[in-house]
């Protein structure tokens, strides 16, 4: 996406000149990668030692034994020193990343918003969406952003849902795991009044299993009322509508909006789902986290500093897309 979608060159070289302490920043970046760059030199050390013990004691017949221990007193001492050594300054290199990078850029571009990178949205708000049918069994999540961006209340954050499998087994019962959702989840006002729910969900069936696929997933039901077919191809290709009102949902997802819709999964390379509900948007995006810091990029190059400004360009984009700034029903 095109960072000037939303802002101009002259606002986002503003912002990213004006970041206290860079400086500061970069020398722990410096310190924390010294120090990484130290604990693997000794962790391959004592590879090598215990290779070398491996070979010695290659025709004893307790070499498993001392091979086990070894193996075991290694891990437990690079453990030692990556939570005692190297993990305090880059504690303290994501806190400074967090307030002096992230914060600022948050609150330069939406003023007065608010950022709690341990906070994420309540399961309650992630259900409203009805994007997932699934119940979490276990959530969690980070960076949690709240505020205005122009005219649009929104908040979004990273979520990680799972459910809860039990299998028996000879041994007894065996738990697994299996995520629902893992991505960035976004609520924003919209911009129309609506009473009912819609639904765009990606179409798995009809990508792989084409017009046939469609009829399928029609006969098979809608998780919330019915299916509704849309004017854009592309659009029809990749995802599928559901609605409790089909005139309302041709509506609020006009052709412009299919377009932008198409075009903002087309952008990311990610899996999208869409809801209006109870006069709100809800975005659901399957990707990785975001305000990641990567301690290989300087601080003090340009290139990082719009990098890390990327996550949030890309996310208020699809406000910008979405025309939730456009206040011309009045609400």
């Amino acid at each position: 996406m095109s960072d000037n979608s939303i802002l101009s060159e002259e606002k986002i070289n503003s912002i990213c000149g004006s970041i206290p302490d860079i400086e500061k920043m970069e020398n722990l970046r410096l310190e924390v990668k010294r120090r990484a760059r130290i604990r693997t030199w000794y962790l391959v050390g004592g590879i090598l030692l215990l290779a070398g013990i491996f070979m010695i004691f290659s025709k004893s017949a307790d070499r498993g034994m001392i091979m086990t221990v070894g193996l075991i007193v290694l891990m437990v001492l690079s453990a030692i020193v990556h939570f005692a050594w190297v993990h305090p300054p880059l504690k303290k290199l994501r806190l400074l990343f967090n307030k002096n990078i992230i914060t600022h850029y948050i609150t330069s571009i939406m003023p007065g918003a608010k950022y709690a990178p341990e906070k994420y949205h309540p399961l309650s708000i992630y259900y409203e969406s009805r994007l997932f049918m699934i119940d979490a069994d276990r959530y969690s999540g980070a960076n949690y952003v709240e505020g205005m961006f122009d005219k649009t209340k929104l908040s979004f954050s990273y979520m990680h849902t799972e459910y809860k499998q039990v299998t028996r087994t000879k041994k007894g019962t065996e738990t697994t795991w299996h995520t629902i959702f893992k991505g960035i989840f976004m609520c924003a006002d919209s911009n129309k009044n609506f009473a009912g729910t819609t639904l765009v969900l990606p179409d798995t069936a009809e990508k792989y299993l084409g017009g046939f696929g469609k009829w399928l997933q029609k006969q098979a039901g809608s998780p919330v009322g019915e299916m509704v077919y849309m004017e854009n191809v592309k659009f029809e290709k990749e995802f599928v509508v559901y609605s409790t009102d089909p005139v309302e949902a041709r509506y609020l997802i006009t052709p412009k909006i299919q377009e932008q819709i198409h075009d903002m999964k087309t952008l990311l390379k990610n899996d999208v789902r869409l809801s209006f509900v109870n006069n709100h948007v809800f975005i659901a995006i399957s990707r990785s986290d975001i305000f990641t810091l990567n301690t290989s990029l300087p601080f003090t190059d340009p290139k990082t500093l719009r990098y890390y400004m990327k996550d949030i360009i890309e996310l208020l984009t699809l406000v910008h897309l979405l025309d939730l700034n456009i206040r011309i029903w009045g609400r």
